[in-house]
């Protein structure tokens, strides 16, 4: 059985997925995946590639890993993964977040909001990534006749400095209101809405705030819960993989770029704006998105309301434009279908994840709202 090295940088965003993408295409072709934590000393490299034979190497370059001196790994093929290509030799292979389409699916989101102003928060240090992604949300907001403002914070702090939160705070006092701030990713974001919260500012209606990597820990947490754009992370181990296997195998003469784009953006209470304000209903929606896969009822989420049940469906309607039962259907719906693209478990397990008691039950369900069977929509879909 061949062998290949993945190096695991400290980032806790994205690592699982993107292993779970490198292990999805090493299990089709036989392969073991050796994780090492952090980077090697040039001994402890020599001792590993001595101990297990790899035919290559994945360096994952999240988390402060960026200047990793591409000559430790000379003589092994090696992919670096989210690494800034502009820093690497032309001789070295990489597979790198697209964080301008990224921009332009924040610019998006935040533009369907419908606050007239726009704002941009970069990492505290600087970052390709981060550039890029101010870059590609600028660009998408020109085309369609908007400005945007940014925060001029690098270099100034950390996330957890105290100057750099009190600047923060006072350049969101002043910019022009309602605004849609996209933030660099997750844990900018949660900062913007904390300062938001202290400046007394209400989320989403007077600032609406759009965050990047969807790392439940964070997003979940936030007050409001936050919006995020789901980079692709099980696409780019994929990538990675698949990629160092060709090279390993002389099917690239030449040094290998790609790219991967964002999957989807995830939708929660941060830049939802509904056609009235009803404090029951947002809170009711908030909590189908997270329970619905529970198997939660119509009932629990009524009795929520201080109301009756008939005047809590109409509430509910008046806000969504659809009803209690097909808000929580809707929500299972996306669950299963994110579970038949982007993993191997059968309608059984997913039926389960999605709250539903059985598979038969998915397999009707699933026919019902689009047409076709789970097994059908997966082979369209993978």
């Amino acid at each position: 059985m061949d062998s290949i090295l993945y190096f695991q940088s400290p980032s806790k965003t994205s690592t699982p997925d993107k292993i779970t993408g490198v292990r999805h295409h090493a299990a089709a072709m036989n392969w073991h995946v050796q994780v090492v934590d952090g980077l090697p000393t040039p001994t402890t490299l020599a001792q590993l590639v001595d101990f297990w034979h790899p035919i290559g190497c994945i360096v994952e370059c999240g988390g402060g890993y960026q200047e990793i001196p591409p000559e430790l790994f000379s003589g092994l093929p090696t992919i670096y993964l989210d690494r800034n290509p502009r820093t690497l030799p032309k001789n070295a292979s990489c597979i790198s977040h697209n964080s301008v389409a990224t921009g332009h699916l924040a610019a998006k989101e935040l533009l369907v909001v419908g606050h007239p102003n726009f704002a941009f928060v970069p990492y505290p240090q600087p970052r390709f990534w981060s550039d890029d992604r101010e870059r590609g949300f600028k660009d998408a907001l020109a085309l369609n006749g908007f400005a945007c403002e940014t925060f001029c914070g690098v270099g100034h702090g950390t996330l957890q400095s105290v100057n750099w939160q009190k600047s923060l705070r006072h350049w969101i006092k002043r910019l022009p209101k309602p605004c849609g701030i996209f933030a660099a990713n997750d844990a900018v974001a949660a900062e913007v809405l904390i300062a938001a919260a202290q400046t007394g500012f209400e989320v989403p209606r007077e600032i609406a705030v759009c965050g990047v990597d969807n790392f439940a820990p964070i997003c979940e947490h936030t007050v409001p819960t936050l919006t995020s754009i789901q980079p692709d992370f099980l696409m780019a181990g994929e990538l990675a993989a698949r990629t160092l296997g060709e090279i390993a195998h002389g099917k690239h003469r030449q040094a290998t770029r790609l790219t991967f784009g964002p999957a989807s953006i995830v939708r929660r209470a941060s830049t939802r704006i509904f056609r009235r304000y009803d404090p029951e209903a947002t809170a009711a929606i908030e909590l189908i998105r997270r329970r619905a896969c529970e198997g939660i009822s119509s009932a629990e989420v009524v009795a929520t309301f201080k109301c009756s049940r008939r005047m809590a469906e109409m509430r509910f309607r008046q806000i969504t434009g659809r009803s209690i039962l097909d808000e929580i259907q809707a929500v299972r719906l996306d669950k299963a279908k994110e579970l038949l693209k982007n993993s191997s478990l059968d309608v059984s397990a997913i039926a389960n994840f999605c709250g539903l008691k059985a598979a038969n039950a998915l397999w009707k369900f699933f026919r019902q709202e689009t047409g076709t069977s789970p097994t059908e929509w997966r082979k369209l879909n993978s």
